[in-house]
């Protein structure tokens, strides 16, 4: 497991961000915690002591932010009795990418385990949002993110063609249930991208009950697991959903758009070298009203 570390904000990282406001908020950045390394990592969540607005805007998250140095993520975990609150800033541009095509999935279990219990993605992800069946065995789809997809306004129309719908994943390990995003009861969701990052807030309820039949199962003060992932696509996958033969014309195997780079495969082909997926899991320490002063 990992332990929590504060770091002293380098000048490198102060001129980064600083070079995007006013889209973010530089302060926001001061107050960073900073997560060194990768695999399981031991967070804790703060009690909500402020408004938060599912906008796709960051500012309702000062000094509430995490920051896993690895991926390039800031993560922040707020809850109150009811609700956890979740905002995800994204600044690598293939973790972007990735989000934008293949969707973002967020896991939860509410006793603590890995085991993947109670799912929501979203965005679904261009493959899925865009693409009938039909268009998938002709239509040339590249897996590395092209220069023009890397470009955030091009990036927020893919995106805004995403809004309308998410699914709900679990607890089995194929179920899933896609449905408008005002149909799922008590969940808000939104993401946008500002100046090149993403921001991707979530509101989603704690506990199981009548009015809201999707949620994380807990109550404030548990210990729940929490999972961040891109949905891996493998080559495999990628043929089977286009039809074969990955979109290219006449089922042909060889390089793909996008500047894609590959490993030489007998016979003459290329094998597509498959960006690394997006893969956070926590353990998040919930807060509780009583342990507030």
């Amino acid at each position: 497991m990992k332990a929590l570390q504060m770091r002293t904000l380098s000048k490198g990282f102060k001129k980064v961000f600083a070079s995007r406001l006013p889209a973010l908020s530089f302060i926001l950045f001061l107050s960073i915690f900073f997560l060194v390394g990768c695999g399981l990592f031991e967070v804790d969540s703060k009690w909500r002591d402020r408004d938060i607005a599912i906008d796709g805007k960051s500012g309702d998250w000062l000094n509430a932010m995490l920051y896993f140095e690895e991926e390039r993520i800031s993560l922040g975990l707020l809850n109150d009795e009811n609700f956890m609150y979740i905002c995800m800033i994204v600044d690598d541009p293939f973790i972007r990418g990735q989000i934008v095509r293949q969707g973002f999935e967020l896991w939860f279990n509410p006793k603590g385990g890995k085991k993947k219990i109670f799912g929501i993605r979203f965005p679904i992800g261009m493959l899925e949002a865009e693409m009938p069946p039909e268009e998938m065995k002709t239509r040339r789809v590249p897996m590395k993110p092209s220069r023009d997809e890397l470009d955030p306004e091009r990036l927020n129309q893919v995106l805004r063609r995403q809004m309308d719908e998410l699914e709900i994943l679990g607890p089995g390990k194929d179920e899933s249930m896609r449905m408008p995003v005002e149909k799922a009861k008590g969940i808000e969701v939104k993401i946008e991208i500002a100046s090149g990052m993403i921001v991707y807030e979530l509101k989603v309820p704690l506990h199981l009950s009548d009015e809201f039949p999707f949620a994380i199962g807990a109550k404030a003060g548990d210990l729940i697991g929490v999972r961040l992932e891109t949905p891996k696509m493998d080559s495999g996958q990628m043929r089977r959903r286009m039809g074969g033969g990955m979109g290219m014309p006449g089922g042909g195997r060889g390089g793909m758009d996008g500047g894609m780079g590959g490993m030489r495969m007998p016979g003459g082909g290329m094998r597509p070298q498959m960006p690394k997926p997006l893969k956070i899991r926590a353990k998040v320490q919930l807060a509780s009203a009583e342990n507030q002063e």
